[in-house]
Formats: C-alpha cells, sequence, structure tokens
C-alpha cells in the first residue's frame, strides 16, 4: 500500500511494504520468507542487523530487496523476479536527513543472489541492482540476468571507499563488489552495460564484474509479465559458469553464511520448490537438475538408448535425423519442459528416415510427460509431442507438418511401406501445444503440435 499517494504511483515515502524489518535485531531469524505481487517494496530494512536467507521477492511493483537507515545485516541466497511494472531487484542506501555519510552508514553483505528482469520500457536506463547515498556493504556471488540499463548502478556517493578487490573493514566505511559477480542483462534498445557510476563515485579498482551468460538452466529471453511467462529455472546448468567459483564471505565469525561452490541463490536444490508461489502456479520445471546423458534436446545425429533405470528430460525440440535410430527400452519415462528458452514447446520428432523403437509392455510402459509434480496435474498443454515424419503418400505430396518451422518437419513421399519403427506401449500425457492461439477458435489455429502426429 503507498498510503501518501492513494492509486499512484510508488514511493511517496508512505508506504507498506510486503515485509518491513525496523530496527530488527540479528537475534531475528528470518528463513524461507517470500513476498509476491506487492505493490511496493518486498523486503525492506530500515537500519538493524537482521539476517536474511533463503528469501524469494516476485513481482513485486517497486524494488524487491531494499536497505536504508544504517543497515548492517547480512543476506545469503536471495532471489528476485521483476516483470516490467517492477523497479529494481535491489535498492540499497544509507543517507539519512540529508547526510550521506550519516552513521552507522549502511553496511548490507550479500554472498548469493539469483537476480532475473524482464522487458520493459518504463525506467529502462535504471540498473538492476541501484547502491547509492553512502552506501557501502560487501556484494558477491551475484547472478544478474535479463533486461536492465545495467547491472550494477552506484550513485550518490558519500566518503566510503569503492573497490572490487579490498573487501574493506566492518566498520562500514567501505563498498567492496567482487568481480566473480555474473552480470548479463541488456537495455531495451539492445545496450550491454554492466555496471554504470557517476561521476561523485571514485572506485580504487572496479567496479569489475564476470560478463558472460550464467549458464542456468531455464530463464526465457522475451517476457514482459508473469502472464507472459511460462516456466523457468533458475538453478546452474553442470558444470557452467555460475556452477563454481563462489567467494566466502570475509566476516563469517557467527556462520551465518554457508560456504558454496555455486554462484547465485541456488546450486542443485531449488528451495523454491513446493512452496513458493512460482511453485504453487506451475512455473517452476521441478526438483532435478538433468545431466547432459539425460537430456534429449537438438539433433541426435547417431544411434541412442534410453535405458530403463533413468528419466530423462526434453529441454527443447529434439530431431532423430534420417539414419539414425532412438531406442526406448520397456519403462522409461521421459519428462519435457512446457518451453525452452525461445518459447518453443519441446517435442520429440523422427524425422524421414529415422526410427523410434519404443517397445513397452503393459506391466512396463514407456511414458512421455511433463516435469511439474503430480499434485498440480492433470492440466493440459504442458509441452509438445511424439512427431513422426515418414515418406508414405499424401494428398498434399510432400509437406511440412504443422507445429514445426519450416524446413524442420518435412513429410511425405512415394513409399507407402516406409517404416519409422515401432510404438508399443506409449503414453503420451499432458502434452499439446497451439503455436499460434486463436482464442475465437483455440483449438485450430493450423500450427499446433498434438499429443501423436503421424506426416504420413
Amino acid at each position: 500500500a503507498d498510503v501518501g499517494v492513494p492509486g499512484g504511483p510508488q514511493n511517496s515515502g508512505n508506504e507498506i511494504n510486503g515485509i518491513t524489518l525496523a530496527g530488527v535485531g540479528s537475534g531475528t531469524v528470518v528463513e524461507y520468507c517470500e513476498v509476491a505481487f506487492n505493490l511496493d517494496d518486498g523486503f525492506e530494512m530500515f537500519g538493524g542487523t537482521v539476517n536474511l536467507k533463503y528469501c524469494s521477492a516476485v513481482f513485486c511493483g517497486d524494488d524487491a530487496f531494499d536497505t536504508d537507515q544504517g543497515y548492517q545485516g547480512k543476506m545469503q541466497f536471495l532471489f528476485a523476479i521483476i516483470d516490467s511494472n517492477g523497479h529494481h531487484a535491489a535498492e540499497m542506501d544509507s543517507k539519512t536527513n540529508s547526510d550521506l555519510n550519516s552513521l552507522p552508514r549502511s553496511f548490507p553483505q550479500l554472498y548469493g543472489a539469483t537476480f532475473i528482469k524482464a522487458n520493459h520500457t518504463d525506467l529502462a536506463s535504471d540498473g538492476l541492482m541501484r547502491l547509492r547515498e553512502g552506501t557501502g556493504g560487501r556484494f558477491a556471488n551475484i547472478i544478474m540476468t535479463g533486461y536492465a540499463g545495467s547491472g550494477l548502478q552506484n550513485t550518490d556517493c558519500g566518503a566510503e571507499t569503492h573497490s572490487s578487490t579490498a573487501t574493506g573493514t566492518t566498520n562500514g566505511n567501505s563498498l567492496y563488489w567482487s568481480a566473480n559477480n555474473v552480470i548479463s542483462v541488456v537495455s531495451n534498445t539492445g545496450r550491454k552495460k554492466p555496471t554504470d557510476v557517476s561521476s561523485d563515485c571514485t572506485w580504487s579498482s572496479g567496479p569489475s564484474a564476470t560478463t558472460v551468460d550464467p549458464q542456468l538452466q531455464l530463464v526465457p529471453n522475451i517476457w514482459s509479465d508473469y502472464s507472459s511467462l511460462v516456466q523457468m529455472d533458475p538453478r546452474p546448468i553442470p558444470g557452467g559458469v555460475s556452477a563454481s567459483g563462489a567467494e566466502n564471505a570475509v566476516d563469517n565469525a557467527d556462520n551465518f553464511f554457508s560456504n558454496v561452490a555455486y554462484k547465485g541463490a541456488f546450486g542443485t536444490t531449488n528451495w523454491l520448490d513446493g512452496w513458493s508461489w512460482l511453485s504453487n502456479n506451475a512455473f517452476l520445471t521441478g526438483s532435478a537438475v538433468p545431466a547432459a546423458s539425460e537430456t534429449l534436446c537438438g539433433q541426435i545425429t547417431g544411434d541412442r538408448t534410453l535405458s530403463f533405470g533413468t528419466t530423462y528430460y526434453l529441454t527443447c525440440q529434439a530431431y532423430v535425423v534420417s539414419g539414425v535410430t532412438l531406442t526406448i527400452e520397456a519403462g522409461v519415462t521421459i519428462k519435457a519442459y512446457q518451453q525452452d528458452a525461445n518459447g518453443t514447446p519441446p517435442a520429440l520428432v523422427i524425422e524421414m528416415g529415422g526410427k523410434i523403437i519404443a517397445s513397452g509392455t503393459a506391466v512396463r510402459p514407456i511414458t512421455m510427460t511433463t516435469v511439474l509434480p503430480e499434485r498440480i496435474l492433470p492440466r493440459r498443454g504442458t509441452w509438445g509431442g511424439l512427431i513422426l515424419l515418414g515418406k508414405a503418400k499424401t494428398s498434399a505430396g510432400t509437406n511440412n507438418i504443422e507445429g514445426l518451422p519450416a524446413g524442420l518437419g518435412t513429410y511425405g513421399g512415394g513409399n507407402n511401406t516406409d517404416t519409422s519403427g515401432i510404438l508399443r506401449y506409449v503414453r503420451v500425457w499432458y502434452g499439446g501445444a497451439d503455436l499460434a492461439r486463436d482464442n475465437t477458435n483455440p483449438e485450430n489455429s493450423g500450427n499446433e503440435i498434438n499429443g501423436i502426429t503421424f506426416g504420413a
């Protein structure tokens, strides 16, 4: 609620945030807490030393995490996803009564956060994190990705020192920004600007960052708000840039910080699963982190066998090319994502000349289904489907199957005895996708992926 400007924009200075912690001490425990769809900030700390761990702010109207008035607490494993209506993932201030050097100076210590922002036009030049008004602090193991004018925005500095090499002292008069922070943001005009520092902020070194793709499991490339966000997984890809290289906290005498290898808010465990708004509304991909050997995505160019006892994951459209056989043993389960990062529904496609040997039994059927948990099923349209493309005659001659890009779904010919393999005791559950949905005729856009499609 914004009490100061009823019905108006946030930041009147008289707001009620999702969770406000004012002068709260470190004896208070704040863990596994979430604020979703709050009008103003998600979490705001006014002074105090309270620590936060495993906290999530989802689709808040202003900032996800906000600190001010000399806050000197610790934070680890923070997650924020900001849509086009939100502002910063973190806004951290210190100034009190117009004094940039008021004491105590804010000195938040944040080790491990994943911040994601949608494409947007309002306030597009602002940073995903804004450190301003004389704040100090330590910031490491942070992942920022999505759309923003910059990753780090540092303005309105006081007498605090700034560095990407010196971790500073706990007296609060320093700001340390680790070079291991991963920044992969782009503005709505296509500009990539990792950091944006105003002329009144002097850095002895930096601010530096690792400016590469953070290589997370699934973050959609284009979305604006929750209605256009289909599915995501903010955990790092095994072996990727964010899966290792984390920096241990300097000040950890109280053992608050956990020493981990990964950057960001997540390792192999998605602590949002099962209780968060994203989980309850089917936006997460589940608990598993598939290894490369368990993943189906892209062209399958050599014979491959999917073995019983292993669960496989269809993370994007997979194509069994001509001359290649995909064998699926009885009892195998394939779990599919709803969309890939480009918004395309995954499907298993057997191209002309390729084969699938999927011979299950009544006791051990082969199942192709969704990654979504059983507690929110059944539901339609949670992935694409199974598509077989053959060389037999059709009244349309050689054609391109609906639901696939031109050139990737060719079917039809003159061989009526052509074989695409075997389907026996195969279950295709919760699939189907309409790639050009027409709400006036939702079942017949002419560009759909069916449960099982046979193209000739």
